[in-house]
């Protein structure tokens, strides 16, 4: 199976809970919380954001990271309200799977002036270090329209964790360029970017 088809595989997978929890061996928490089309309390309804369930199932098969998925709508924007099932859930795999950085993934829309975003509470939620190695990633692929912190600068997840928590996390927003499946390819090096970090971070805290 190539890349294509394998993504795509996991973007299509049926989840019948609210969400899954994929444990591994490197302590990271890669975080997906729109998943799914959302009706908001206007009537209106939040597009799901393509292609970040495929990144964090991906990214645990292959690589050992550890994932948690929402793949229901329960009325509640697990980026808007920290206190909600999700987050609980977060904070529990935390404390007892000795996490030490959470990565929770986003789409951003294709008109937005950047590549990836960084959110980071304004350089507050992340050591420096790991913003530099995870931007070094990205370069290296050639992905280097980077920004930070405008707009995103971080939704309930990032602050409940910092907040209540001693480690790092990061808002990842991507932008639909890189989440295409007209566009394979893009994705294909957003996810080698994410593989190089994975590893490279992986190396610095077993130093």
């Amino acid at each position: 199976m190539n890349f294509e088809e394998e993504i795509n595989k996991l973007e299509n997978e049926i989840i019948d809970n609210d969400f899954i929890i994929l444990k591994g061996n490197i302590p990271i928490l890669f975080s997906a919380p729109h998943t799914m089309y959302q009706l908001r309390n206007d009537g209106t309804t939040k597009l799901k954001e393509t292609y970040t369930k495929a990144i964090a199932l991906y990214l645990n098969k292959y690589f050992n990271v550890y994932s948690i998925i929402k793949s229901n709508d329960t009325g509640i924007d697990s980026n808007r309200d920290n206190y909600d099932e999700y987050n609980i859930e977060i904070r529990r795999l935390i404390k007892y799977n000795n996490i030490k950085l959470v990565i929770d993934l986003h789409g951003a829309a294709r008109e937005r002036d950047f590549d990836v975003e960084f959110g980071t509470l304004n350089n507050l939620s992340a050591d420096f270090s790991t913003i530099k190695e995870l931007e070094e990633a990205f370069t290296e692929n050639n992905i280097n329209n980077i920004s930070y912190n405008d707009p995103f600068k971080g939704g309930a997840i990032t602050q409940g964790i910092y907040g209540l928590t001693d480690i790092d996390i990061i808002q990842l927003e991507i932008n639909s360029r890189y989440r295409d499946p007209d566009n394979i390819d893009l994705l294909e090096r957003l996810i080698k970017s994410l593989e190089k970090f994975i590893k490279q971070y992986n190396e610095y805290i077993n130093r």
